[in-house]
């Protein structure tokens, strides 16, 4: 998959060991934890962790509704 680009082709880049840059990987990595957190076999547990997830994601990038 390529990276995400927006509609002047810039990217993100979240290398390097900045406080700023290594909270940010974090937080992304404890969302995928959590979209990953799900039993297989299961439609609920599988929407538990898809609205869990989201609701993460939009809680620590201040993303709310009205946006």
């Amino acid at each position: 998959m390529s990276k995400y680009k927006n509609k002047d082709g810039v990217s993100l880049n979240y290398t390097g060991n900045d406080s700023h840059k290594v909270l940010v990987r974090e937080v992304v990595k404890e969302a995928i934890r959590i979209l990953n957190s799900h039993a297989m076999s299961d439609s609920q547990s599988k929407s538990w962790a898809i609205d869990r997830g989201i609701h993460f994601l939009e809680t620590n990038f201040d993303i709310g509704d009205d946006e």
